[in-house]
Parts: structure tokens; C-alpha cells; sequence
């Protein structure tokens, strides 16, 4: 990759790991569910600018409501929600972990919908590691040290909506990228807010302070439009394998992030089930074991 796209793949890592903790500081004043009605509206005025500067035409968002209604619900509406309750129970640096396993869900639900895309032997072993970090996660002594079950199954259970949306949204892949990502944000504003009309009540809530206000904005404008952009442009410019590494990264912004500014503590077993589940990342990309591989020929 161009140096260009090294940067870019750093800072969608930033803004993407930002969002757990974005998501950490609207959640000391506003409840999960409001959070995330804040931030898809944010993200989605964003969006909407975006695509009007760049001069795409937005009767598609009207046109292909009912697919577009679909993905916002189970890409947006239904994770996002999950994730902030998650987090109302476990850490950011946690959540964002337990999220890695994105790629390894939809590599599952991507060989039982489609025809294109079945399992091969690395994905299989990439798969098996990447659940050994699941079960560490899950295992006793995590257990034993207090984790939240709870927590944890609603951020695990967030991955899978991500996984069935993302092949869901390859019927749509005769639109431009950002009409797919304003589509299901704008639809997915259209679920969330009944929703929390309904459960929040947020005007009986009190006024949240300045922090968590600053947060919305910085998870709706960077961590929604701006992510988007940039994971678009690297797309374009770099591939979608090079996109991947962003996975590796995002965790260990988020991590980064929470320790520094609010003294979040990682466990040993966090650490172990990170490494298993980038390593079976690593392994179903295939290009380090191609490397590996190519070494051991060599060495022999």
C-alpha cells in the first residue's frame, strides 16, 4: 500500500475505535438507546452533506426503501443498540475486542446464504481460532473475575447482525458505496426513533453536559461520516484485503483510548482472546500464511 493509504488505514482505526469510547462517555448521562439515536442522526446529516457535495442524486434513499429499511435495522438500529447496552455492562476496550469477530461471523453466514463465498480450509482454521478467543472471553475465569455475561453475549450477538447485514447489502452493490451507507443510517434514524420515543422519553431526561453532547457529535461526524469516507476512499485506492487490516487495529485504538482517558484496566484473558481471534483473522486473509509459507520453501 502507498503511504497515503497506511495513514488512512490509521485513522479509520482511530475513528472507529473512537466510537467505543465516544460511546462510553454518552452513556454517563444519556441511556443506550438515545445514544444511539443521536449518533445515527448526526451521522446521517453528515452522510446526507457528503453526498450532495460529491452530487450524487438522493430519490435512491426513497426509491430503494424496503432493502435500505432492511440493513438499517439489522446493520444499524438492532447492533448499534446492542453494542450500548454491552457497554452499559462491560468496558469499551472489551466491546471492541468481542467486535473483532466481525469477519469470522460473516464468513460463517456468508457460506450458508451464498454460493460465492464458501468455506475453505484456511477459513475453517481461522474460524476455530477465532472462536478458542471467544471461549477465552467467555471461559471461567472471566467468569470468576466479575466479567458480564450479559454484556458480552449482546456485543457477541451485535457481530452477528453485522454479518448477516454485510451480505444482505451485496444485493445493493450497483449503487455507489455512500448511498448504501446513507441509506441504511437514514433508515435506520426511521427505527430507532419511535423506539426511543417509546422507552427513553428522552425529554424527561436531564440535560446532558457538555461531554457527552461533544460525543455524539464526534461519534456521528467521525466515527460515522468520516469513517465511511475514508473506508470508501482505502476501498478504492488500496482493495478490500488491505481494508481488513483495519480489523486488527480498531481494538487496540479502543483500547488505547479507554485506558488513557478512563482508566480502563485489560485482563490477561483479554489479551489471549485478542491475539487468538487477529490470528484467525490473519488466517482467513491468507496472506501472512502465504508468507510463512513461501519462508519455510525456502528455508528447506
Amino acid at each position: 500500500m502507498a503511504v497515503g493509504d497506511w495513514f488512512r488505514v490509521v485513522l479509520l482505526s482511530l475513528v472507529w475505535g473512537g466510537s467505543f469510547f465516544f460511546i462510553e462517555v454518552m452513556l454517563e448521562a444519556m441511556p443506550p438507546m438515545t445514544s444511539v439515536l443521536g449518533r445515527l442522526m448526526v451521522g446521517l446529516i453528515g452522510l446526507v452533506c457528503l453526498l450532495k457535495i460529491l452530487g450524487h442524486r438522493l430519490g435512491i434513499l426513497i426509491e430503494q426503501w424496503q432493502p435500505f429499511a432492511f440493513i438499517g435495522f439489522i446493520n444499524n438500529a438492532v447492533p448499534f443498540s446492542l453494542i450500548s447496552f454491552g457497554q452499559t455492562e462491560i468496558t469499551g476496550s472489551l466491546a471492541s475486542i468481542i467486535n473483532a469477530t466481525t469477519p469470522i461471523m460473516t464468513a460463517l453466514v456468508a457460506h450458508r446464504l451464498t454460493t460465492d463465498e464458501r468455506l475453505s480450509s484456511n477459513k475453517i482454521l481461522g474460524i476455530g481460532f477465532g472462536f478458542s478467543g471467544v471461549l477465552v472471553l467467555f471461559g471461567p475465569v472471566a467468569m470468576e473475575s466479575g466479567a458480564s455475561l450479559l454484556g458480552m453475549t449482546a456485543g457477541l450477538t451485535a457481530t452477528i447482525c453485522y454479518a448477516f447485514g454485510s451480505v444482505y447489502s451485496k444485493r445493493l452493490k450497483e449503487n455507489a458505496p455512500l448511498i448504501n451507507a446513507t441509506g441504511q443510517v437514514l433508515y435506520g434514524t426511521c427505527w430507532m426513533v419511535p423506539i426511543v420515543m417509546i422507552i427513553d422519553r428522552p425529554w424527561t431526561l436531564p440535560m446532558p453536559g457538555l461531554a457527552p453532547w461533544l460525543a455524539v457529535f464526534a461519534i456521528g461526524l467521525l466515527s460515522t461520516t468520516l469513517a465511511f469516507y475514508i473506508y470508501f476512499r482505502v476501498l478504492k485506492t488500496a482493495g478490500a484485503s488491505n481494508v481488513v487490516l483495519v480489523t486488527f487495529l480498531v481494538p487496540v485504538s479502543a483500547s488505547g483510548l479507554g485506558i488513557v482517558f478512563l482508566g480502563e484496566v485489560l485482563a490477561l484473558q483479554h489479551v489471549i482472546a485478542y491475539l487468538l481471534i487477529v490470528s484467525g483473522l490473519a488466517i482467513i486473509d491468507g496472506r501472512i500464511v502465504a508468507k510463512l509459507g513461501k519462508l519455510i520453501l525456502k528455508s528447506q
